[in-house]
């Protein structure tokens, strides 16, 4: 005879394992716990803060650490709370905000893939190209509507190409941490969003 709670016990099991394991099907970077050399292309010891499109109101501040991470705010202005939240172990509540990520090398692309944690999530596509000078500009800023369930994300404002490109501004920082995990992030830690 078989045993009910064994079935029910598996499933719950098999449910809570799939659930955990899974993320849109359009995250496909990995974290590599490896450093990726980035550093030796631009400077990483501080924080990015680039306009949001042409017409926008609104800015990105963003910053790479040298094993693949990426953290990224969407926001109207730069306030000290989230300097303090990029630079510091802050206990705000505006440090839950900004999103980690992952980014990979191509040449002198840097191509980042962050997952909005929402619904099933939604992955948002950022593209930056590396300058002779050393410095930045955003060249895409998208999602992939189709993958997403999130009503205001559908509608994103995305673009391929950016059509009013500029050089992102960069602010130096003494120290960086990983502002949700109690690590610093100068340090080899072991935080994984995807492994």
């Amino acid at each position: 005879m078989i045993n009910m709670k064994k079935i029910l016990f598996v499933l719950i099991v098999a449910v809570i394992s799939h659930g955990c394991a899974s993320y849109p099907k359009n995250f496909t970077y990995k974290y590599q716990k490896e450093n990726t050399g980035l550093e030796q292309l631009i400077d990483i010891d501080g924080y990015y803060v680039s306009q949001l499109g042409c017409d926008s109101t609104f800015f990105s501040m963003f910053m790479f650490y040298p094993d693949g991470l990426f953290l990224i705010a969407t926001i109207s202005e730069v306030t000290p709370e989230l300097i303090d939240c990029f630079e510091n172990d802050s206990h705000s509540k505006i440090c839950k905000y900004p999103l980690w990520g992952i980014y990979r090398l191509e040449g002198n692309l840097i191509k980042t893939q962050v997952i909005r944690p929402e619904g099933s999530g939604c992955v948002i596509f950022r593209d930056y190209r590396i300058l002779e000078d050393k410095s930045l500009v955003n060249i895409s800023d998208y999602v992939e509507p189709q993958h997403t369930n999130l009503a205001y994300m559908a509608n994103y404002p995305s673009f391929l190409n950016n059509e009013c490109e500029k050089k992102i501004l960069f602010y130096p920082l003494k120290k960086k941490t990983c502002t949700v995990h109690p690590v610093p992030c100068t340090q080899n830690h072991n935080f994984s969003p995807i492994t």
